[in-house]
């Protein structure tokens, strides 16, 4: 059974169609499509990890198959790969650690990512969120340098506020959402001069909703 059968089978479990999977997981419906038509046999690993998060799976099991098809909790690629499961949610608010800083160039990219240390204090219940230290003058007024992002890559995206991209080039940056759709999500700098953006979903590898905006004075060690 490769990749493609299991998808669809977890998807027929869950009673989701393509279109819900889009909408939780990040991925393009049209990805998604061809991954589950056996088109796409040898998918991206970070559009796998996605997927197997949306649907609560292991991303080994929805590659490759075998044992353990449920049960294992993934962070995000790139930065929660060896944390801890913690203790169960009780209160909205709970420490989101600084996984790092992001050194701000014109319009927003990102253009270094240094060491982050602290936290800071939010009422999330996205088990995967993480925070980063922006450093630039690209996003005032509305950002400002030091500031603290908080990124939630199980929310939900809402037009007309903030969302972390990342696209296939590397570059991230944090734009506010007008729109998405199977082809296209359609965003607005947060600096002003810098206008409107379409970019095209091939082109992004991740968009994680932007929870939060915090001052440095809600940092503690």
């Amino acid at each position: 059974m490769h990749i493609g059968k299991r998808l669809a089978a977890k998807l027929e479990e869950l009673g989701w169609s393509e279109g819900e999977l889009k909408r939780r997981s990040g991925v393009s419906q049209p990805t998604i499509h061809r991954i589950i038509t056996g088109e796409s046999q040898d998918p991206r690993q970070s559009n796998v990890e996605k997927i197997a998060r949306a649907l609560g799976v292991n991303a080994h099991w929805l590659r490759h198959g075998g044992p353990n098809a449920s049960g294992t909790k993934e962070g995000p690629a790139s930065y929660a790969m060896d944390m801890e499961p913690g203790p169960e949610i009780v209160t909205p608010y709970r420490p989101i650690k600084i996984v790092g800083t992001a050194q701000l160039g014109n319009e927003g990219y990102w253009h270094a990512l240094d060491g982050g240390d602290g936290v800071v204090d939010v009422p999330s219940r996205d088990p995967d969120a993480y925070a980063l230290r922006l450093r630039g003058d690209s996003m005032a007024p509305a950002i400002r340098s030091g500031w603290i992002a908080v990124c939630e890559p199980n929310h939900s995206w809402v037009p007309g506020e903030y969302v972390l991209i990342c696209l296939t080039s590397g570059e991230s940056m944090v734009k506010e959402l007008l729109y998405a759709n199977d082809s296209e999500v359609s965003v607005m700098s947060v600096n002003d001069a810098f206008g409107r953006r379409t970019i095209p979903v091939e082109q992004i590898e991740t968009i994680h909703y932007v929870g939060a905006i915090l001052p440095p004075s809600k940092v503690r060690v």
